[in-house]
């Protein structure tokens, strides 16, 4: 649907033809058992006529407009139809590679993929497509989906209490368990944005919430966001996918789409320019936040960078000196009267206090708090807690308001900042290497950004001991030699390094709870640092393929990117399907993959097609 912003006023006329359909096939076959439902629980309520259509036109209304709209760093303080932005983007099933592309969202994905986590790193667009498979499944017509961005759940809104709010079928005087029953219906899609947004002392906890909070309402479609998070783990019948990177000629279209709405033109002599250095910036260019961030530091100095620390510093003195490019030459002064540098320093140790605790979205008072926090340590600055907090979010809008709270504008922001405050500070090493040891997924951004502002450390702390773990990994397998060629030996151990792998054949689909159940029993160790993975494959037999990787294991993934020499790459030849040698292993058996030479995994007829599982 093609909605100007002049036409939010008028959008119940608009959105009519879109929503009503829904309510007619979804909702009014079941009023009667709707209403019946609110009679058990009070006699003497009677439902008024059209309720309940009224009241899902009205949240359809509202989900379906903040589906169509977007607000991005590179236009801030205002709101941009998603569909002048939006480059089509592709999830890719993590072990079969089975491509969806976000457009039109194939609703059928679910007949086979009910429960789906869209898993990658910062930037990739994982918001971003929810909210155009939100808008999609309304536009077909096929349910109703439940937008819930995790960052709000908290020991105060239940996952419970935040889809309550937004559907708000029934009056006080009803209880939200009324919201279960709903939900028993089974039309709806649940979508949870930002798993990994959800604060550490809570995720735990959380964690258990919406796992509860899914197994009661199981028999509808749900698909989770997130960057790489070890928890994850906990969702094993969902089905991991990722998103496919840009390539080159999208990046092109996303620069033009962005040039279209800036009152000033760049896109033709960047797009020539990219095109000179697209070695340089080939990293950049897979990545739709590194894209847009690529075009808001060109308008800025007309100059392509070569790291992406220097796009977020970039970016920052574009947001801070002259940042709205909807409004040509617009600049507002600086309430806290701090120069860029100054501010800056403010801002790092904001976000590392900030992203110790795993939180982008905060009250006033908790900004306001965060803010004193840092003047305290920065006693030379004489500035107003309010005037800081005010410009966060209006002058130099690092922050986004949503509602009456303030969050960053996106966690890579926060990500930046934090690494800044560690390059900074006097005992670096010790720090970064309390991060790494940490084991925790939500810093692997932030290593990644140190790669860059601190590589001699970055070698001597995480590279060194990932090599040391290797060669200990190494020298400890196959002690007894396989009769197979050893570059065959070396790939195996170099696949399952920092990971676990598990094969487990069925006589039938068991679900991925209970396959995962058995991949814990073999494991037998505490899966904490650890994130899982899992697929299903209907050949004859059929067979389960689980793994869970490291934190050590993300961060060789981002080496290689990275073009690290420490690699040899592997062309991979045609070789026998798995499925071919099911006969060597026995049903409802879990095999975790090891260096025993008596396993089915570790003939000689069947290794290499091991292998090749293993790299999918």
């Amino acid at each position: 649907m093609d909605i100007s912003l002049e036409d939010i006023k008028t959008f119940s006329a608009i959105a009519k033809p879109v929503i009503d359909p829904i309510v007619n096939t979804l909702i009014k076959p079941h009023i009667s058992r709707l209403n019946s439902w609110v009679s058990k629980r009070d006699k003497k309520h009677k439902v008024e006529d059209n309720f309940w259509e009224n009241k899902f036109t009205k949240y359809l209304e509202t989900i379906y407009k903040d589906s169509l709209f977007v607000t991005t760093l590179v236009f801030p303080n205002s709101q941009t139809k998603l569909k002048d932005l939006y480059v089509p983007l592709t999830i890719i099933q993590a072990n079969s590679h089975e491509r969806f592309k976000i457009e039109e969202f194939d609703y059928t994905i679910f007949d086979k993929y009910d429960k789906i986590i869209i898993s990658d790193y910062a930037g990739m667009g994982k918001s971003t497509v929810l909210k155009r498979i939100t808008a999609s499944i309304i536009e077909q017509n096929k349910s109703i989906p439940i937008l819930v961005e995790l960052r709000k759940i908290d020991s105060e809104n239940s996952i419970l209490d935040e889809v309550f709010n937004q559907i708000n079928p029934i009056d006080n005087s009803f209880d939200k368990e009324l919201i279960y029953e709903l939900l028993e219906l089974g039309f709806f899609t649940i979508l949870l944005d930002g798993f990994d947004e959800i604060p550490y002392d809570t995720q735990d906890k959380i964690t258990v919430q919406l796992s509860d909070f899914i197994k009661k309402t199981g028999n509808n479609n749900f698909i989770i966001t997130s960057r790489p998070e070890s928890a994850l783990s906990t969702f094993s019948a969902f089905q991991l996918f990722y998103i496919q990177p840009l390539e080159e000629k999208e990046a092109y279209l996303l620069i033009e789409k962005l040039d279209d709405l800036s009152k000033v033109k760049f896109g033709v002599n960047l797009i020539a320019e990219v095109k000179e250095k697209t070695t340089q910036v080939k990293e950049f260019l897979t990545n739709p936040f590194l894209v847009s961030l690529l075009y808001k530091s060109y308008t800025y100095n007309k100059d392509i960078p070569s790291k992406k620390i220097t796009f977020y510093e970039e970016v920052y003195s574009c947001l801070f000196k002259h940042h709205d490019l909807s409004k040509e030459g617009f600049k507002r002064p600086k309430r806290s009267r701090l120069d860029i540098f100054d501010f800056e320093i403010v801002l790092r140790d904001i976000a590392f206090e900030t992203s110790k605790i795993g939180r982008v979205i905060y009250t006033k008072d908790e900004m306001i708090n965060h803010i004193a926090s840092a003047k305290l340590k920065n006693t030379r600055f004489n500035f107003k807690e309010q005037s800081f907090y005010e410009d966060l979010s209006t002058t130099v809008p690092i922050f986004a308001k949503e509602g009456v709270k303030i969050k960053w504008a996106h966690k890579s922001i926060q990500d930046f900042f934090a690494a800044k405050y560690i390059s900074n500070h006097s005992r670096k090493e010790e720090i970064i290497t309390v991060i790494f040891k940490s084991g925790k997924y939500h810093y692997l951004n932030i290593l990644d950004l140190l790669y860059e502002l601190e590589y001699k450390i970055f070698r001597k702390i995480i590279i060194k001991s990932i090599l040391e773990d290797f060669v200990n990994y190494y020298e400890s397998q196959f002690q007894t030699k396989p009769n197979l060629p050893q570059d065959l030996i070396d790939e195996r151990i170099a696949l399952v390094f920092a990971s676990r792998f598990c094969i487990l054949k069925t006589e039938e689909e068991i679900g991925f709870d209970k396959a995962a159940e058995s991949f814990a029993n073999a494991i037998k160790v505490d899966t904490n640092g650890f994130r899982s993975g899992a697929t299903f494959h209907h050949s004859t037999p059929s067979y389960y393929m689980m793994n869970e990787l490291s934190l050590n294991k993300q961060i060789l993934k981002i080496l290689r990117l990275k073009n690290e020499d420490l690699f040899i790459e592997k062309s991979s030849k045609r070789q026998r399907l798995l499925e071919e040698h099911l006969k060597e292993f026995d049903f409802n058996i879990p095999y975790l993959i090891d260096d025993k030479l008596e396993k089915p995994y570790n003939k000689p007829e069947i290794f290499e097609s091991v292998n090749g599982e293993l790299r999918n």
